[in-house]
């Protein structure tokens, strides 16, 4: 058991006290810019309706957005161990061909395994809806089944099933951002690995934590909050995975156990 979610966003709150106009400075030009990448996203669906829109925004999404989230998880896990660094340091991930590298073998990793859990487990709902679908019927030569016309309701079932086991079964990988930005000569797969094993432990104070912030998640929907309390989130997501590495670490040590793999506490 970790420390409670009003510890960790306590420490969380002492940490931004330290820097806070910084923080909303990181916070802000990391809203801005995955505006600018939507809006620029959106001009392509004038040529290819939506899928150009769906498209070009993935393409954003991996290759600037993910390294720039990475750089700005990147200062606020140096902000929790007590530094002082420049906004400009959210940028770390292009700073050197080696780095933005880095970077984008981790997010193709990470990005492959949640689309492969996602296949698995809204296929069902791909089938009821192939099943309910007039224009496959139609490409047939068929007429929609009295059945089939019945399968919406369903779908909407199973897809509300789907939503839940796939946010709990990816809760196994949340530590993997941190660890990954934590240690520059880690392995990203290693990075992944090790989040699946240390949150097997503290998956569930993590989802805890979240719903601590379900009333700040819904006051960001009006978008302009999102500077004050994106900072506070990831200051306390970087405080939560500290403590639960350390923690993880601590039990390591404390059965001495040959065989369990250990994540270097030099780093923590």
């Amino acid at each position: 058991m970790l420390a409670p979610s009003p510890v960790i966003k306590k420490t969380a709150k002492n940490a931004l006290s330290q820097n806070f106009l910084t923080s909303v400075a990181v916070c802000c030009i990391f809203i801005f810019i995955y505006f600018a990448c939507s809006l620029t996203a959106s001009l392509f669906s004038v040529f290819a309706a939506n899928i150009g829109f769906f498209v070009a925004f993935i393409l954003f999404l991996i290759f600037a957005l993910s390294p720039l989230a990475l750089g700005v998880l990147y200062y606020f896990r140096r902000l929790v161990w007590d530094s002082e660094d420049s906004a400009l340091i959210m940028f770390r991930y292009f700073s050197s061909v080696k780095e933005y590298k880095r970077a984008l073998i981790f997010t193709f990793l990470l990005f492959s395994k949640l689309a492969f859990t996602a296949a698995i487990i809204f296929s069902p709902c791909i089938i009821i809806w192939l099943l309910s679908n007039d224009a496959v019927y139609e490409a047939f030569g068929f007429s929609l089944p009295i059945w089939a016309s019945n399968l919406w309701a369903l779908n909407s079932f199973v897809g509300i099933i789907g939503v839940f086991a796939f946010v709990f079964i990816t809760l196994k990988f949340y530590l993997s951002p941190f660890i990954f930005i934590s240690n520059d000569d880690i392995d990203p797969a290693e990075a992944v690995n090790m989040s699946t094993i240390i949150s097997k432990r503290t998956g569930g104070d993590f989802f805890g934590l979240v719903l601590s912030f379900a009333g700040w998640i819904l006051l960001s929907l009006f978008v302009a909050p999102l500077i004050f309390t994106l900072p506070y989130f990831v200051a306390s997501y970087s405080v939560h995975c500290r403590f639960a590495i350390t923690a993880y670490n601590r039990d390591v040590d404390r059965f001495n156990s040959v065989v369990t793999p250990s994540y270097s506490t030099d780093e923590f």
